[in-house]
């Protein structure tokens, strides 16, 4: 599973949009948990969150920390459970 992200604008405001790839059916729960939960049409096998604060990021972000251990790979970040 690997996670990326994006800035984009949602009524002229600033997002950014977490995208969840390759998850597996033992992650959905966790991953719904965290509000993770919209699929992407555009891509198989995607979920995504817009997340509007820092706060709600860096509380996203922690959980996943303790869930998995992170490796960075340019703009992927690779999600291994612990």
């Amino acid at each position: 599973m690997y996670m990326t992200a994006s800035r984009i604008e949602i009524q002229g405001k600033p997002v950014l949009k977490l995208n969840i790839h390759e998850y597996g059916e033992r992650d959905i729960a966790f991953l719904d948990h965290l509000g993770i939960n919209e699929i992407d049409s555009d891509r198989a096998g995607c979920r995504y969150i817009h997340i509007h604060s820092k706060e709600d990021f860096l509380s996203i972000r922690s959980a996943l920390f303790e869930k998995y251990t992170v490796t960075e790979e340019g703009p992927k970040a690779y999600l291994k459970a612990k």
